[in-house]
């Protein structure tokens, strides 16, 4: 029972998928239009040089009769209306055509030969014809289609713009990437190519089906009667290859991701020596994707036979019934020759329906994973009623704030902070505390699963996401430039500076003297994460960034923590000129950098262990003198600090699982292990 519902569910969703990919072509009605016109034109026109043909082969019979003189051969051409029994729709105007030839223009031909004239002008005209229209439609099709590709595209990123930043951490970049770049060319494969092939052979199915049963309405049904079975053999193929299409984008995406992922850390991969083992995870993945399309090749390989037996049975009861007909009177050799390709022509929509089918799934494979971006909601959105806040002071407050990520413990526990305009916090503590995760509630990447977040007194919730973060700068550990040039990568906090504010922002951070030696100056650009340039030039032009920004709010997360002493003092240099009458929160695991921070808060599994200046907490003797010890002493101090920590591990570990025995035996190695040391 289940099954059975879930593949209603399944064909549902993939209709309602269809009509929602349909509605991106509204805007473009017109070009739709046009397509369907043209589509009309053709579908009607497709029938006709088959027709041309079985009045040739009738032609050839009556020129080939002895038994009739030139006059008898001439009235009888000419004169369609008193032939008996069904005739090809087009017969008579190419007779009356030729006759009207005959008599004015060729008197002395034989009208036989002139009605091949006729026939092979009125197939020349049909063939440029249809070679415009096609012109045409190609034309109007590729516009349609890659419009439609440049929409949904931009539609999709748009949207990624608008996703937290829990989305990006749940997902895979390079699965992402697959799904905005190579998903989304699907969608011309799921409109406009099959779309205009299916909607001509329907039509031609339409106009072959009315002339078939006009000329012979038994012989007509009588081929037909397979169609059933090719209908149940399309739906049947259609419904094994649908999961497996789906399953092969995946893969795609997920062999995106693997290389996307290789290439950002070649170096690490490189500094181990590990590219025979990444080879080996490649070509995993890159095998699975090989034996998905391996098996989708054997399934068509099958049913491509099964079709053509399918239509050949139609072809065998034209040739054997018609025949017969034919011997007996009842059906001229024309129409007999006739009614072999409009047979399959009336089977094409339903073989063609199978192709549309298939093309339409493997579409849909990918457009599903495109709407499935489509459909993520923002977890941090802005309520109807926010507040536009175009200028603030500074004040920050967090008032009993619990947070924790989907499917794990909290990460903060009952935090409370204020910070005054114009202040200087900075976090301190293991890692693991909590540190970042504070410093991310603040420009509202995240909402605290309980407590608030308030800002001059209103909470984060009640405010314009945009005109929160646009009054926040950001300093990260690891600077982020873009593939642009120097002057374009500090004015990305304000596009609108002029040349003259941008090298004043990179004055203050120390940056101009080194950017001014770089081979064009500020023009220069930078490469891919500005990898031409060292850590430290980095770090300083995102400092230049924030400075140019001139934000209320700062934030510094690990800002000196990658770099040498001297480009530290640099640094550190350019970051008091930054943080200057502007509300600063720091996050340091060098505590040298925290010295003149007006409030030092101590993080431990979440919680708030310690507040205060820096010579308040290393008078208390606790968290933080620890963590202050540990940087500034010695080797042998930093032996027995080891050794300190390592027991209290121990002992806090086999206090859990209450083994005495155990802890006596730990340290009796741990003390073998020093003494060796």
């Amino acid at each position: 029972m289940w099954r059975k519902n879930n593949r209603s569910g399944s064909k549902g969703k993939s209709l309602g998928t269809y009509f929602r990919l349909i509605g991106y072509t509204r805007p473009y009605w017109y070009l739709v239009a046009s397509i369907l016109l043209l589509s009309i034109i053709t579908s009607l026109i497709a029938i006709l040089p088959v027709q041309i043909m079985g009045v040739a082969v009738d032609e050839i019979k009556l020129a080939g009769a002895g038994s009739r003189n030139d006059a008898e051969s001439r009235e009888h051409t000419a004169d369609p209306v008193e032939r008996t029994g069904p005739q090809l729709s087009i017969a008579p105007f190419i007779r009356r055509a030729a006759a009207y030839v005959s008599r004015n223009w060729m008197p002395d031909r034989n009208p036989s030969v002139v009605t091949f004239y006729i026939l092979a002008a009125f197939y020349l005209c049909l063939h440029f014809t249809v070679s415009g229209i096609s012109i045409a439609n190609g034309f109007i099709g590729a516009r349609l289609g890659q419009t439609l590709i440049f929409d949904m595209r931009n539609h999709v990123y748009q949207h990624l713009q608008k996703l937290s930043l829990r989305y990006f951490q749940d997902h895979r970049t390079g699965d992402i990437m697959s799904r905005v770049v190579n998903d989304v060319n699907s969608l011309q494969n799921a409109i406009v190519g099959p779309i205009i092939q299916f909607i001509t052979n329907v039509l031609t199915l339409c106009w072959v089906l009315y002339l078939c049963l006009a000329w012979d309405w038994r012989l007509t049904l009588l081929s037909l009667a397979i169609g059933p079975l090719l209908a149940s053999a399309m739906f049947i193929f259609g419904q094994l290859i649908r999961k497996v299409l789906l399953l092969i984008r995946r893969k795609v995406g997920e062999l995106n991701a693997l290389l996307h992922e290789n290439l950002s850390g070649i170096r690490v991969i490189k500094g181990f020596a590990r590219e025979e083992h990444e080879m080996y995870r490649f070509r995993n993945k890159n095998e699975e994707n090989m034996n998905l399309n391996i098996k989708i090749a054997r399934m068509y390989t099958i049913f491509s036979p099964i079709i053509k037996t399918l239509t050949s049975t139609g072809t065998l009861i034209v040739l054997l019934y018609g025949g017969i007909k034919v011997v007996r009177g009842e059906l001229t050799p024309g129409m007999f020759i006739v009614f072999f390709p409009y047979i399959r022509m009336l089977y094409r929509p339903i073989t063609g329906l199978s192709a549309f089918y298939r093309q339409i799934q493997t579409a849909l494979a990918s457009v599903e994973r495109v709407f499935e971006i489509l459909d993520a909601e923002p977890d941090i959105k802005d309520k109807e009623d926010a507040r536009n806040v175009p200028q603030i002071r500074g004040e920050i407050e967090l008032k009993s704030v619990h947070f924790s990520y989907p499917g794990y413990t909290e990460v903060l526990r009952d935090v409370n902070l204020k910070a005054s305009p114009g202040q200087m916090i900075a976090f301190v503590g293991p890692s693991g505390a909590g540190k970042t995760t504070i410093i991310n509630l603040i420009p509202r990447f995240y909402d605290p699963t309980r407590g608030d977040v308030l800002v001059d007194g209103c909470n984060l919730k009640d405010m314009e996401i945009e005109s929160l973060r646009k009054q926040i700068g950001m300093v990260l550990q690891e600077p982020f430039l873009f593939d642009d040039t120097v002057g374009n990568n500090i004015s990305y906090s304000k596009p609108e500076a002029s040349h003259e504010q941008i090298m004043e922002a990179a004055k203050a951070a120390n940056a101009h003297d080194f950017i001014t030696e770089l081979p064009s100056g500020y023009d220069t650009v930078i490469g891919e994460r500005g990898m031409r340039l060292s850590v430290g030039q980095r770090q300083r032009i995102s400092i230049a960034r924030a400075i140019l920004s001139n934000p209320r709010i700062l934030i510094l997360d690990e800002a000196t923590s990658s770099v040498d002493t001297e480009t530290e003092l640099l640094i550190q240099d350019a970051i008091q000129k930054l943080v200057k009458d502007r509300t600063t929160f720091v996050i340091a695991h060098r505590l040298s950098t925290v010295h003149n921070a007006d409030l030092i808060i101590v993080l431990d599994r979440g919680e708030i262990a310690e507040v205060g200046s820096h010579e308040e907490l290393l008078k208390k003797g606790g968290i933080y003198k620890r963590l202050y010890e540990i940087q500034f002493r010695t080797p042998d101090e930093d032996r027995k600090a080891l050794t300190s920590i390592r027991a209290r591990s121990i002992v806090q570990s086999s206090a859990e699982d209450k083994s005495l025995e155990q802890m006596l035996d730990r340290m009796h190695n741990m003390l073998e292990e020093e003494a060796d040391l």
